[in-house]
């Protein structure tokens, strides 16, 4: 990645970011801090994949915008999105790291499925 500029978001040295997580909390719930806690400490392994992650608070007049725009009806709600603001994956509720991380490598091409580790489906060797 020569001659590119750290993000301004976070420091990473790509241009633009491809997959956005946003996680949705709020000052109310009791399970927030915890999953705020797990985004944290997973999404910055992957910044220089192009990840990038905001928190919105749904009290905010931001919060409330994008909680009617991506129908969210629970706290914490996890999305991760593509860089058009288009939906890929939804998690409600605390998920453990693996499945997040899971998640994540999954949508960004890092990790095969079981059926094709299996088969050889998507094998580059072949």
């Amino acid at each position: 990645m020569i001659g590119l500029f750290p993000c301004r978001r976070c420091g990473c040295k790509l241009r633009r970011h491809i997959m956005k997580i946003i996680l949705f909390v709020s000052s109310h719930c009791p399970h927030c801090p915890a999953a705020e806690q797990i985004v944290k400490k997973v999404v910055p392994d992957y910044y220089d994949h192009g990840l990038s992650l905001k928190k919105i608070r749904i009290k905010t007049k931001e919060g409330k915008k994008r909680s009617l725009e991506y129908n969210i009806m629970a706290t914490p709600t996890t999305l991760i999105l593509d860089d058009n603001g288009n939906e890929l994956k939804r998690m409600v509720g605390v998920m453990s790291e693996d499945i997040l991380r899971a998640a994540i490598e999954k949508l960004l091409g890092l990790r095969q499925s079981f059926l094709s580790r299996i088969f050889g489906r998507g094998n580059k060797s072949n």
